[in-house]
């Protein structure tokens, strides 16, 4: 049914203008591409973290997501003998982790013990954007980039 018809047709039942409808049907049209365009900006922006300074955090697993759009990590890192504080680390989405690493939702266990390199958060919270994780045995994975 064209827009014209419709004005046609509802005008028979109640007082609806060509304008009207018009701004109608291109609001509808509109906004939830501004919308979703928004965020798909907001999402990709690396502004968080300062990517002049590289961190190292050293604590104990206390909750591993691997989910989407980022994965995420929380360890306990101990400040002093008597301050423990949360960080939490971000990483990317779940199919590159799996695709170049193999990781799941089994990778990290609580209790375990890991270093986090990366990048601070701008505004001072305990949250790293993770770069590298090295594991109690050593190993270490640069999670930025895709194995040779």
């Amino acid at each position: 049914m064209l827009t014209s018809e419709i004005v046609e047709e509802t005008n028979k039942g109640c007082f609806v203008n060509k304008q009207t409808l018009r701004q109608l049907v291109t609001a509808i049209t509109v906004l939830p591409l501004l919308l979703f365009t928004g965020s798909v900006v907001a999402h990709h922006a690396n502004s968080a973290y300062d990517r002049t300074k590289e961190i190292s955090i050293t604590g104990t697993v206390t909750k591993w997501q691997f989910i989407n759009p980022h994965s995420g990590i929380w360890l306990d890192v101990e400040e002093s003998p008597d301050n423990t504080l949360e960080w939490s680390g971000e990483f990317q989405g779940t199919l590159d982790l799996y695709r170049h690493f193999q990781w799941n939702k089994n990778t990290f266990k609580r209790g375990d013990i890991v270093t986090l390199i990366g990048y601070p958060a701008r505004n001072g919270s305990a949250t790293i954007s993770t770069r590298k994780v090295v594991f109690a045995n050593g190993q270490e994975i640069n999670v930025r980039g895709a194995p040779d």
